[in-house]
């Protein structure tokens, strides 16, 4: 099998994670990609970053591997604020694109990029990588197939007290608690109403003294009146946990239930995986093994010539922005 090659843009804690997952022997992506250069703005740090994970390039900036006619793919993981950018440049150098939530700062930026990559033929995917875990389509599952009636209420929260994080309090750099934390509650918000558009929109929230939100509480208001109650926080923790309500029962995803490798539901079911384990490194993050079921989709995908995976598509990306843009405009960012 022909691996797809990978350029690792940013040599932060969640390429790291990345990479470690895409190079597990034990999961889905390890037989058909392989990471050949990585960029960072510094390139000792890129450097350290390839003699750690065995890349055989390395580059002190993202121009440089833009440039490398080996890379056909790239990771993006640096700060939001950087995304648009970064994007189009590897865009318009022919590269298709996987990049770090959130993949811009508006909707309009967002869409001016999937309007550039499909007029280049070009994969871009906002990297949302819970819809990839066997869980997420587990539920997916039995919710479309009416497990727990129709469904008349999701209750979700993500909170963690990372206040100090610079890259996540300042507005400048794209920070935020919608960006980092809020996208997985608006995400699953989507796929549990199957995609419908919220009739209202109701956001009180924070701010942080940079002018980026630091935590919220929504309420999204769906036909009949079937609602979805979101938190989200990066100044305390919260549940994490999601519960999802029917008519006949109700399903419970634990914490971290972004990333889950189980759920039961009331009614009896219960799905439990295994992740992959044979990483050569320590991940930064909870459940980063699970990385890899995404980047096998996206390798996947792009190899079969399509320009978005089935399982996040550019429309789940769009609306999601939206609501992010809602909820922001509400709360004064």
């Amino acid at each position: 099998m022909e691996k797809l090659k990978w350029g690792i843009v940013s040599s932060g804690k969640i390429c790291h994670d990345f990479v470690n997952a895409l190079n597990d022997p034990s999961g889905p992506a390890a037989a058909g990609n392989t990471v050949v250069a990585v960029a960072a703005r510094q390139l000792d740090r890129a450097k350290t970053f390839a003699e750690n994970h065995k890349i055989p390039k390395f580059y002190g900036s993202y121009e440089e591997l833009a440039k490398d006619g080996n890379v056909e793919v790239v990771y993006i993981g640096n700060t939001t604020g950087q995304h648009y950018d970064v994007c189009k440049m590897m865009l318009e150098a022919g590269k298709h694109i996987l990049c770090e939530k959130s993949l811009t700062t508006s909707i309009s930026l967002t869409k001016e990029l999937f309007e550039l990559a499909a007029s280049k033929k070009l994969f871009l995917m906002e990297a949302v990588w819970s819809n990839f875990f066997p869980t997420y389509k587990e539920l997916k599952k039995l919710i479309s197939a009416g497990h727990v009636g129709e469904v008349t209420r999701l209750e979700a929260s993500f909170g963690i007290r990372i206040s100090g994080v610079l890259r996540l309090t300042s507005k400048e750099l794209g920070g935020g608690a919608s960006f980092d934390l809020g996208i997985y509650v608006i995400n699953i918000a989507r796929l549990v109403f199957g995609g419908e558009q919220p009739e209202e929109v109701i956001a009180r929230g924070g701010l942080y003294p940079s002018g980026a939100d630091s935590d919220w509480d929504v309420i999204l208001v769906f036909s009949g009146g079937r609602r979805a109650v979101l938190k989200c926080s990066s100044k305390f923790e919260l549940d994490n946990t999601a519960r999802v309500s029917g008519t006949e029962g109700c399903i419970e995803i634990p914490d971290p239930f972004h990333c889950p490798t189980s759920f039961k539901s009331s009614l009896g079911h219960e799905f439990t995986i295994q992740l992959p384990n044979q990483a050569e490194h320590k991940y930064n993050f909870v459940n980063s093994e699970g990385l890899a079921y995404e980047c096998a989709a996206v390798s996947e995908a792009i190899k079969a010539g399509k320009l978005q995976c089935e399982e996040y598509t550019t429309e789940d990306c769009l609306y999601n922005t939206r609501l992010v843009e809602e909820i922001n405009k509400q709360i004064g960012v």
